[in-house]
């Protein structure tokens, strides 16, 4: 009987070691390229409940006029988040998009890494945000995103996989806010990804440092439809009919058509001459509201180029220059959101609203700002239906709620899907 235990016993591990070869293991199992983490008590680990009023400081207006009636703004600092660390390497927050009721935030690291995440959070109950999901990209940084229709697009930069360069783009399928890891991947030329949106059937990826590239993909098959030279471009951004793309050295605005794909006009600004930094780019109907580094925020008519307004880049005695470029600016109805480096986040605001379809606005003037900690750096915004998101580096992300006094209430154009 002990011997009849024992064969059985050993057919039982040779069978299970069959069976172990034969089942095929998820992609997170075999070589941890996609780390996932979907468990809400280990993700609030990052997140901190705060509910404070934060106060502007007073600026100057730099040659500007004061508004007639003094805006009214409160900020509240709803919550903290911690970036998330992997095998000792502490990611950065560098974008953020806001769709609906939901937030999508991406990170990357500095310097040679490559190593990068996403952070899905749930924003229907604004001042009790709840991270729900988290990914991981052990061999990839992430540099910008948009999601549409349960999935979520990646611009990225990454040493695995047999590639023609470093630079690519990556489909995430996410179900109802989790992420997954079925993934799709498109090879793109240049050495990094730098953005991504989507516009009618197309999908554009904006790719950089040298010989950078705006990538037009069909956003049903991702197949390559076209790749124009767009040396250093930095960023995209779409609304109504018209894709934006702002690149630098020095800075320029390309734009393309919505149904067709093609390149309508390219204006050449003032600006963005810090080679590979962070630039970017929101459409407004006939308008486009640039963050150019060195050359501060300018807002620029779509129909011909000119500058409609413009707030430059900080000049502070106790920082340097290089430490108060304009990263990124986010806008929505009346109010602009500034990223300014070290030098914090200024705010501004005009007596019009800024999704309306003209190439004016009425008193652009400044509001006030604020700093987000000692040597930290405000790296990028994105502020939506009255909630402010701010991306700080290895600071991680602050989460606002904005109010002011007779704000225009119409409704944003931005796509919740």
């Amino acid at each position: 009987m002990k011997n009849m235990n024992s064969a059985l016993l050993l057919l039982s591990f040779a069978l299970l070691s069959l069976l172990m070869i034969a089942c095929p293991k998820l992609e997170n199992e075999t070589d941890q390229r996609i780390v996932l983490e979907d468990n809400e008590a280990v993700l609030a680990q990052r997140l901190t409940q705060r509910n404070e009023i934060v106060a502007l400081d007073s600026i100057p207006q730099m040659g500007r006029s004061v508004a007639a009636v003094p805006d009214t703004i409160i900020l509240t600092l709803v919550a903290e988040v911690d970036p998330p660390i992997w095998n000792g390497d502490t990611l950065q927050a560098n974008d953020v998009k806001i769709k609906g009721k939901r937030a999508y935030v991406a990170y990357n690291v500095a310097g040679e890494t490559f190593l990068g995440g996403v952070d899905v959070f749930d924003i229907d109950d604004i001042y009790n945000p709840t991270l729900i999901s988290q990914a991981l990209f052990t061999d990839t940084d992430v540099n910008g995103l948009t999601f549409k229709n349960d999935y979520l697009y990646l611009a990225s930069a990454t040493n695995g996989g047999d590639y023609s360069s470093p630079a690519i783009l990556e489909r995430i399928a996410v179900n109802n806010g989790i992420l997954t890891t079925n993934s799709t991947i498109v090879d793109i030329p240049s050495w990094a990804a730098t953005d991504v949106d989507i516009a009618g059937n197309y999908i554009f990826v904006s790719s950089g440092a040298d010989n950078g590239y705006v990538t037009t993909l069909d956003k049903s098959s991702l197949e390559k439809i076209d790749s124009l030279s767009v040396e250093d471009a930095r960023g995209v951004d779409s609304d109504g009919n018209d894709i934006g793309v702002v690149a630098g050295t020095p800075a320029q605005l390309v734009i393309f058509d919505k149904y067709s794909g093609e390149v309508v006009d390219t204006y050449s600004l003032s600006g963005a001459n810090i080679d590979f930094s962070k630039s970017t780019v929101k459409l407004r109907k006939r308008k486009a509201i640039l963050g150019l580094g060195d050359g501060g925020t300018q807002i620029v008519c779509l129909d011909n180029g000119n500058i409609i307004d413009e707030i430059p880049q900080p000049e502070l005695d106790d920082l340097p220059l290089s430490k108060t470029v304009t990263n990124s600016v986010s806008a929505d109805k009346r109010l602009l959101f500034i990223a300014n480096g070290e030098a914090g986040v200024y705010v501004a605001a005009t007596n019009s609203n800024l999704n309306d379809n003209t190439c004016s606005l009425d008193s652009l003037h400044l509001v006030g700002k604020f700093r987000i900690g000692d040597g930290l750096s405000a790296n990028h915004v994105e502020y939506n239906n009255d909630v402010l998101f701010v991306a700080s580096g290895l600071g991680g992300l602050k989460i606002f709620t904005v109010d002011m006094n007779n704000n225009d209430e119409d409704d944003d154009d931005e796509d919740d899907n």
